[in-house]
């Protein structure tokens, strides 16, 4: 992370995502089945407010675990301080692994 004012993520990210997605999903996300399974999306995350941008290696994690190929491409740093209707990022990949993730 580029600012040292910004504290390295807990070691146990993965195991942390990989728990809630075993809650959250369980066996598979019923919503995300209703998709064509050949389909693809892009998604872009906007704040609506300001805010403190927080929890990027948690939502990288939970693509990486749900699917690998999504991608994701950030516009703004961890820690940093977001204006409303900022761009965060924005995401590629199958629509279901968006709809899931």
């Amino acid at each position: 992370m580029s600012d040292p004012n910004v504290p390295e993520p807990p070691d146990d990210v993965a195991a942390v995502v990989r728990a809630a997605l075993a809650e959250d999903i369980g066996s598979g996300d019923l919503t995300a089945l209703l998709l064509p399974a050949d389909s693809t999306a892009s998604a872009e995350v906007i704040t609506r407010e300001a805010c403190v941008v927080c929890g990027r290696p948690w939502f990288d994690e939970v693509f990486a675990q749900i699917d690998p190929a999504v991608t994701i491409e950030w516009r703004v740093d961890e820690g940093a301080r977001a204006a409303p209707d900022t761009l965060l990022c924005r995401l590629r990949g199958a629509s279901r692994s968006l709809v899931t993730g």
